[in-house]
């Protein structure tokens, strides 16, 4: 990609706790870093960058966050499985505020603070998903560069508050309903009720909290969060519509899914552990099946029933099978299995006797698995794995594997049939190639509008940020046009009212006078 743009000073925040957001950062970091543009980071992990691209980059960590929360919380995503959506939504915004608290005591979160009020940026690129209490940043900083938002989280419910436009309740599904499109009117009904009861939650409970937070941060008030939230220029979404259900999108709202997935790194991998596995995948005469749950689901709380189970059904198939298990099994692999504790999976399924992956349907894996067209068995645990499951598989694409029914006889069914029926590699190459059909790539466009940013703050800002609710929604106007219906109506009522009783009175007298007569 050529910049059109001199070299900016950028600052990153990545503050969510989650390592695969940070990877996706990163895969933005380096696509800047490329063009020339100078970056300073602050996330939860190291900025994990090599080559000649270091003399460009600065970066800092909030400290110990990822290992205090794992000690706190256990990461036990597995006993989460059967929260209802409500439930889901409410534990989501309480782990974003006590998350959140632990942020802004740490010393890189201090030292960012006194950086922003006193260092000049062209541009604030942050992961805007949840953390509203570092908002806080865009008031104090000095010379008030514009504000670039990305979400790697995908098509967030609470996303309409950033770019003013609707959910469409009638055609995305919330994001954490275990549906792939509202298609009946109960449906519909319960897709609205999940949006009410999100914005309920946000705004009396999670929005007051971090307005908290974020005025202990900076150390006095700020202007309302809901009002900072507008003062975002550009929202780079980790979506496309070739997957999540489209829906209209003013001109400010980017979308780049697959931005990660697009580019290959094999950074700080082991060039001994490396060649091992690709070893392994290259004398693969039967093609391979890949086994990884991401960065937040461990295998540790899966139990060691189920493991050995899976260890059983994978040593009857006449494939490979490379399994990221980072922990270790009391039970004996296979010949045809390698475990490793982890390695560059968007690399691995680029490997061409690689023929199926099993997953647990985070999206940043499934937008891997799309790019690459490498057909999915997914295993939904938490959040938007259900919808990103049952997505593919409405696609045709993948099937899903319930993990309550998790044997022996299940695992190998579902091995056999994605790895033997045909369909699901027709169908997943068929979506790959419409998902990487774009005029721009995705982090070539990324880079394209932060850039547009600077160069245009308010450019892509649609005149609807400044209006009310009820002016968005019409409500003055359908209330004119009641009254103005009613006034109309009445009109015609009390002239037909009077016209009658003139007639009646006009009837009686001539009645009058003919008796008269």
């Amino acid at each position: 990609m050529i910049t059109s743009t001199a070299p900016l000073s950028i600052l990153l925040v990545e503050s969510l706790m989650s390592t695969s957001h940070h990877i996706w950062a990163m895969t933005l970091v380096k696509g800047l870093l490329q063009v020339g543009h100078h970056v300073h980071v602050v996330s939860i992990h190291e900025a994990n960058i090599e080559d000649n691209l270091v003399q460009n980059l600065t970066y800092a960590v909030f400290e110990n966050v990822m290992k205090d929360i794992r000690e706190t919380s256990g990461q036990n995503f597995i006993e989460c499985m059967d929260f209802s959506v409500f439930y889901t939504t409410y534990v989501e915004y309480s782990w974003s505020i006590n998350t959140c608290e632990k942020i802004i005591q740490t010393k890189g979160a201090k030292e960012l603070l006194e950086m922003v009020k006193h260092h000049e940026f062209d541009v604030i690129v942050q992961d805007i998903t949840l953390h509203q209490c570092l908002y806080g940043l865009w008031q104090v900083a000095k010379a008030k560069p514009p504000i670039v938002g990305f979400i790697p989280f995908g098509p967030a419910p609470w996303l309409k508050e950033y770019i003013d436009c609707p959910n469409y309740p009638n055609m995305r599904p919330y994001g954490y309903a275990a549906v792939v499109r509202p298609a009946n009117l109960w449906q519909k009904t319960l897709n609205v009720l999940y949006y009410i009861i999100d914005d309920f939650i946000r705004h009396y409970y999670f929005l007051p909290a971090s307005q908290r937070l974020a005025e202990q941060y900076v150390g006095h008030k700020i202007r309302p969060l809901r009002e900072l939230e507008k003062t975002i220029s550009i929202v780079l979404i980790n979506s496309h519509f070739t997957f999540d259900n489209a829906i209209p999108l003013p001109p400010n709202t980017i979308e780049v899914g697959g931005m990660h997935a697009q580019v290959q790194s094999t950074t700080g991998v082991d060039a001994t552990y490396y060649e091992s596995m690709s070893k392994f995948l290259d004398e693969a005469k039967n093609g391979v099946i890949i086994i990884s749950f991401g960065t937040n689901v461990d295998w540790k709380h899966i139990g060691l029933n189920k493991l050995k189970a899976v260890v059983l059904a994978l040593s009857k198939l006449k494939q490979r099978v490379l399994w990221k298990l980072n922990i270790d099994v009391p039970v004996k692999m296979p010949d045809n299995v390698m475990t490793v504790k982890w390695f560059p999976q968007n690399n691995v399924l680029s490997h061409t006797n690689v023929i199926a992956i099993w997953t647990h349907g985070g999206l940043l894996s499934m937008q891997e698995a799309i790019w690459k067209g490498v057909p999915v068995i997914g295993m939904p645990v938490f959040l938007d794995h259900t919808y990103n499951v049952e997505t593919l598989v409405a696609k045709g694409a993948g099937l899903r594997l319930d993990f309550k029914a998790l044997s022996t006889q299940s695992v190998l069914n579902a091995l056999e049939e994605i790895v033997y029926n045909k369909s699901y590699m027709e169908n997943m190459k068929r979506l790959s190639n419409e998902y990487r059909d774009r005029a721009l790539p995705p982090l070539d466009l990324a880079i394209w509008n932060i850039e547009y940013a600077v160069r245009n703050p308010n450019g892509l800002v649609s005149p609807v940020r400044s209006q009310s609710w009820m002016e968005k929604n019409l409500i003055d106007i359908y209330a004119i046009l009641a009254l103005s219906l009613v006034v109309i109506l009445s009109a015609v009522f009390f002239s037909m009212k009077i016209l009658y009783i003139y007639l009646c009175k006009s009837t009686a007298s001539t009645s009058c006078k003919d008796k008269q007569m």
